[in-house]
């Protein structure tokens, strides 16, 4: 049988709970904790259930919580029902109980017939998001967390590439923060999560040269939507004790939110070289929303026009912007629909329990239905690489 490779492009590493004692700057210590309770988190497995446990443990990333400036992040969290993850100890308890340490990672690859894997932050996911942060401790927290993954990835086998974490609230030391981690560990991407902080939209001036130096770098941006921010919170009014429903919602409208401000805001007619990945939200969005941007631009939204726009926003897509799919997504079809087959990603979520069938993602995409074999080969592997700069000939 033919071997497809495949670069799973959204993985995520735990950071350890010394990560702000040994990495923070002395200064801020004392403004943020996290916690990895890694017994919880085998036991977890084991049992194969999870739970959210009121005001402790986020169930979906095996008991880990951070406390920034006296806030539990992520913020609206409530107790639960304890709820059946099949097949979450079969793929992780052994690797639990030790912490996901980076040879794990070399070891997955080597087994499971992934190639590279782009890995993103978990507890980092929320940390940035805390109310009244200043943006001297967001910049802090997130070069502490970029210096641990440089050194993370380093004893990960070479083939398991950092995204770079920025925070927002002070664009210029994010563009600086962008370039130390590229060109001092060779991180392949950046990561922010898309909810506005500090009263920064994506789309505003002040961001224009954090989006310039990215793109001068030739490194993507990975839109990574996590708990505890700002439309989460909100949603926690809408969906109270039904946190899973909070958190799908959360990270799809986070990612059409995130789209939108992208296209609408000029941020790639702008920045023409600027790529961009949405990640965990699927791929049926793309069909729906693309066409009601469209319907605004041509004034199909009380007559209005949007200036500043040379190209339509599926255009925009198609040139600058990729979506990252599950392996069994129905909505893949409907995005090679609407878009063509050449923007689609696919990844495994690794280490977190949705990930958990990382060693049947292959097969499992080439299974889907109703996608040209043709087209499942360039969602594995050859959009990746262009969204990726990953030489794989070294």
């Amino acid at each position: 049988m033919e071997r497809y490779r495949f670069i799973d492009g959204d993985a995520h590493i735990f950071e350890p709970d010394n990560i702000w004692d040994d990495y923070l700057e002395s200064k801020y210590r004392s403004d943020i904790k996290s916690y990895v309770n890694y017994k919880r988190a085998s036991e977890i497995a084991e049992a194969g259930t999870f739970v959210r446990e009121a005001g402790s443990d986020d169930p979906l990333t095996f008991g880990v919580r951070v406390e920034v400036k006296g806030h539990v992040m992520p913020m609206g969290q409530r107790e639960g029902e304890r709820e059946p993850l099949p097949g979450l100890g079969d793929a992780y308890e052994e690797w639990a109980r030790q912490g996901f340490p980076a040879r794990v990672y070399k070891e997955v690859m080597d087994n499971s017939g992934i190639d590279y894997m782009i890995v993103y932050p978990t507890v980092g996911l929320w940390a940035g998001h805390a109310p009244d942060m200043e943006p001297e401790l967001g910049t802090a927290i997130r070069r502490a967390y970029n210096t641990w993954l440089g050194d993370f990835c380093a004893d990960a086998g070479g083939r398991a590439f950092g995204a770079a974490s920025i925070d927002l609230r002070d664009p210029k030391a994010a563009a600086l923060e962008v370039r130390r981690c590229v060109k001092e560990y060779g991180f392949r991407a950046v990561h922010f999560n898309p909810t506005p902080v500090a009263q920064h939209r994506l789309y505003d001036e002040v961001c224009d040269p954090l989006w310039a130096e990215i793109a001068d770098l030739g490194v993507p941006v990975g839109v990574h939507p996590g708990s505890g921010n700002a439309l989460d919170i909100m949603l926690y009014h809408y969906f109270p004790g039904l946190p899973l429903t909070q958190t799908t919602v959360a990270f799809s409208v986070g990612n059409m939110f995130a789209c939108a401000s992208f296209i609408m805001g000029g941020v790639l007619e702008r920045h023409p070289k600027l790529r961009v990945i949405f990640l965990e939200s699927g791929a049926g969005w793309v069909a729906y929303w693309l066409e009601r941007l469209q319907s605004s631009v041509n004034g199909g939204f009380r007559g209005l026009n949007i200036p500043g726009l040379s190209m339509t926003p599926t255009e925009y897509f198609q040139r600058q912007c990729f979506v990252s799919a599950d392996q069994d997504d129905p909505g893949i079809k409907l995005a090679i629909d609407a878009i063509g087959d050449d923007n689609i990603t696919t990844a495994t979520d690794f280490s977190h329990p949705e990930g958990r069938r990382y060693g049947q993602a292959v097969e499992m995409l080439l299974g889907l239905p109703e996608v040209s074999l043709e087209s499942k080969r360039k969602i594995l592997w050859d959009n990746a690489l262009r969204a990726y700069p990953i030489d794989v000939t070294s």
